[in-house]
């Protein structure tokens, strides 16, 4: 399945070739907010999997043939859980995001969920809000030495 984004970009499944791509993006958009390239390097190399792409519902953005973003969506019945959504910062705040956003709220309703629920990045939090996002409860993890925000909304709502 392919969704038109805008010109030239779209939202499609993700190709077998690709994990390295989609690895290139997460480190990126980590990066892009002020934590040390070397750590996001580290941490995703610990927590990224290329299988997790295949056993998730997992969407990619692409702008004239190159992966540009992608979000991966974990079913879990009633409540979807957003795993990862990242961004080429290049195309922050270009609506991919939002496009990327709303195709997994669109496949967790199609599986059955009620509530999508996530773990926000804190320079992220903007971003959910305006997506209908509110918070629910803190995180159970202390990453990075921070407490993060679950959020969720409604899917009816959307």
């Amino acid at each position: 399945m392919r969704d038109v984004v805008g010109p030239g970009v779209e939202i499609r499944r993700p190709q077998s070739d690709e994990p390295e791509r989609l690895r290139e993006i997460m480190i990126a958009s980590k990066a892009h907010w002020g934590y040390d390239r070397d750590w996001v390097v580290a941490w995703v190399a610990r927590d990224f999997s290329g299988d997790a792409l295949a056993r998730n519902e997992t969407f990619v953005a692409d702008a004239a043939g190159t992966a540009v973003g992608w979000a991966m969506l974990v079913p879990r019945g009633e409540v979807g859980w957003l795993e990862d959504m990242w961004i080429e910062p290049a195309w922050i705040g270009r609506g991919i995001g939002t496009q990327l956003f709303e195709r997994v709220a669109a496949r967790a309703r199609e599986l059955g969920a009620r509530r999508l629920e996530w773990e926000a990045e804190p320079n992220a939090t903007g971003f959910y809000e305006r997506m209908g996002g509110r918070h629910i409860r803190d995180s159970e993890t202390n990453e990075w030495g921070r407490t993060l925000s679950i959020m969720g909304c409604d899917l009816g709502e959307r």
